[in-house]
This record gives structure tokens, C-alpha cells and sequence, in this order.
């Protein structure tokens, strides 16, 4: 299991962790007339883990968390993956904090949402634990910045993917900028995924310190440190 490290979620890229691996275009069968129609981006040295469970391609990273400094604006692409394919914490990387009521999240507070909102909601950061909720609330920039918004989600689907995007330029993939694309989008070859996107449902805004009374009051001793 990937652990928090000093005081780092699980997450996040650290310096020590640079891209690898030489970006190709893949194309459809060459015709005696004309090259092959572009599909997408590959790794010249792809293999079965270079792409997600739908096959887009995972943006390569070296991993090697803790080395470095960290990269708090940004996730490790493979990580950020796996936390999101398996709904793992995103501060420490265990089973995030599960009731009855759902999985919980935690969203940064809009300017302006659509009505009926969180429900549908597509959301980037993985669930979370309550500890490392309670931690993340007060230490994360961005957080502190616009504040958080805790929801538990009954249900939640992948919906896409978010990273750059690339074009054929001289037969030579070059990055033409970032963008979310959906499963369905028929852009979705072009992009080399670093983030991942839920849809969350049937879901229920809370307020953490209740919900760290209430697990308090269960006896749950490890929220002790976390507050």
C-alpha cells in the first residue's frame, strides 16, 4: 500500500518522479496511396500497464515516492490511476471512510454550480479517509483557498480522463494542450491520461466535524491525531 509521507498525500508527483519513455504516434494500416490514419499516442517501449482498463494511455512516470520535493499541484499519473480505478484514499492510499450514508469525498467549494449539484457531480480527486479529511482541510492550498465541500456518494462511475492532448505535427506527436475528455469522446486516443474523473450519485453533503464526533463517539481512536 502507497502511505502518506511526511504529511504528503499518497497522490501527489514528487520531483524525484520525472516523465519517461518516448511519445509515438500509432496509426491504422498504411495504404500504397497514403500513410495510416493517426489513432492516437503510444510509448515507442508500450506494454499492458502503460494503459487503463477502457486502454487509454497512462502519462509514464518514474516512480519513486518521497524522492525529492513534492509536487503538491500535481498527482503521479499511475498512482492517481489505481486510487481512482480502486477508490483508495487519496492522502495515505487505504480504504477511504465508507457508512451507510456512502463513500466520502471531498470537493473544492464552487463560485457558481448547477442546480441539484453535488449530485452528478465529475470530480478529479479520489475518496478520502476521515482522518486524512480532517488533515487535508486545513493543510491542502487548495482548500484553504476556496474551501472544501465534504459528500458521501452511494455510487460512482469512471468518467473520463483529463491530460494532454496530442496532434500529428511533421509525423511527430506534439502536445497541442489539456483537456477532460469522456470515455465516449472520439478524442480519447489523443490524450496521455495524468488524472482521472468520477461521477458521483445519490449523494449527501456533511459536515466533517459531525461526522468526526459521530466516528469519535464509536470509538474510532485514530481521529484523535488527525484533529
Amino acid at each position: 500500500m502507497t502511505t502518506m509521507r511526511f504529511g504528503v498525500p499518497a497522490v501527489t508527483l514528487w520531483s524525484g518522479e520525472p516523465r519517461t519513455g518516448e511519445l509515438v504516434l500509432q496509426r491504422s494500416a498504411a495504404h500504397a496511396s497514403r500513410p495510416g490514419r493517426v489513432l492516437g499516442v503510444g510509448y515507442a517501449d508500450e506494454t499492458e500497464s502503460d494503459r487503463d482498463e477502457m486502454g487509454v494511455l497512462i502519462l509514464r512516470h518514474h516512480q519513486a515516492p518521497g524522492t525529492g520535493t513534492a509536487r503538491l499541484k500535481l498527482v503521479h499519473p499511475a498512482r492517481h490511476h489505481r486510487f481512482m480505478a480502486q477508490e483508495l484514499c487519496q492522502g495515505c492510499g487505504g480504504e477511504p471512510d465508507r457508512t451507510t450514508a456512502g463513500t466520502l469525498w471531498l470537493m473544492p467549494r464552487e463560485a457558481s454550480v448547477p442546480a441539484g449539484w453535488p449530485e452528478g457531480a465529475v470530480v478529479e480527486h479520489p475518496p478520502i479517509c476521515l482522518p486524512c479529511a480532517l488533515r487535508s482541510r486545513a493543510a491542502c492550498p487548495e482548500g484553504r483557498r476556496c474551501g472544501w465541500v465534504a459528500v458521501r456518494a452511494g455510487d460512482s462511475d469512471l468518467w473520463g480522463v483529463a491530460g494532454p492532448v496530442y496532434a500529428d505535427r511533421g509525423g511527430r506527436p506534439e502536445e497541442i494542450g489539456h483537456d477532460r475528455i469522456s470515455y465516449d469522446d472520439p478524442w480519447l486516443g489523443r490524450i496521455a491520461a495524468s488524472r482521472w474523473l468520477r461521477t458521483l450519485w445519490d449523494c449527501s453533503p456533511v459536515d466533517l466535524d459531525d461526522e468526526a464526533r459521530r466516528a469519535a463517539a464509536a470509538g474510532r481512536s485514530e481521529l484523535a491525531a488527525a484533529r
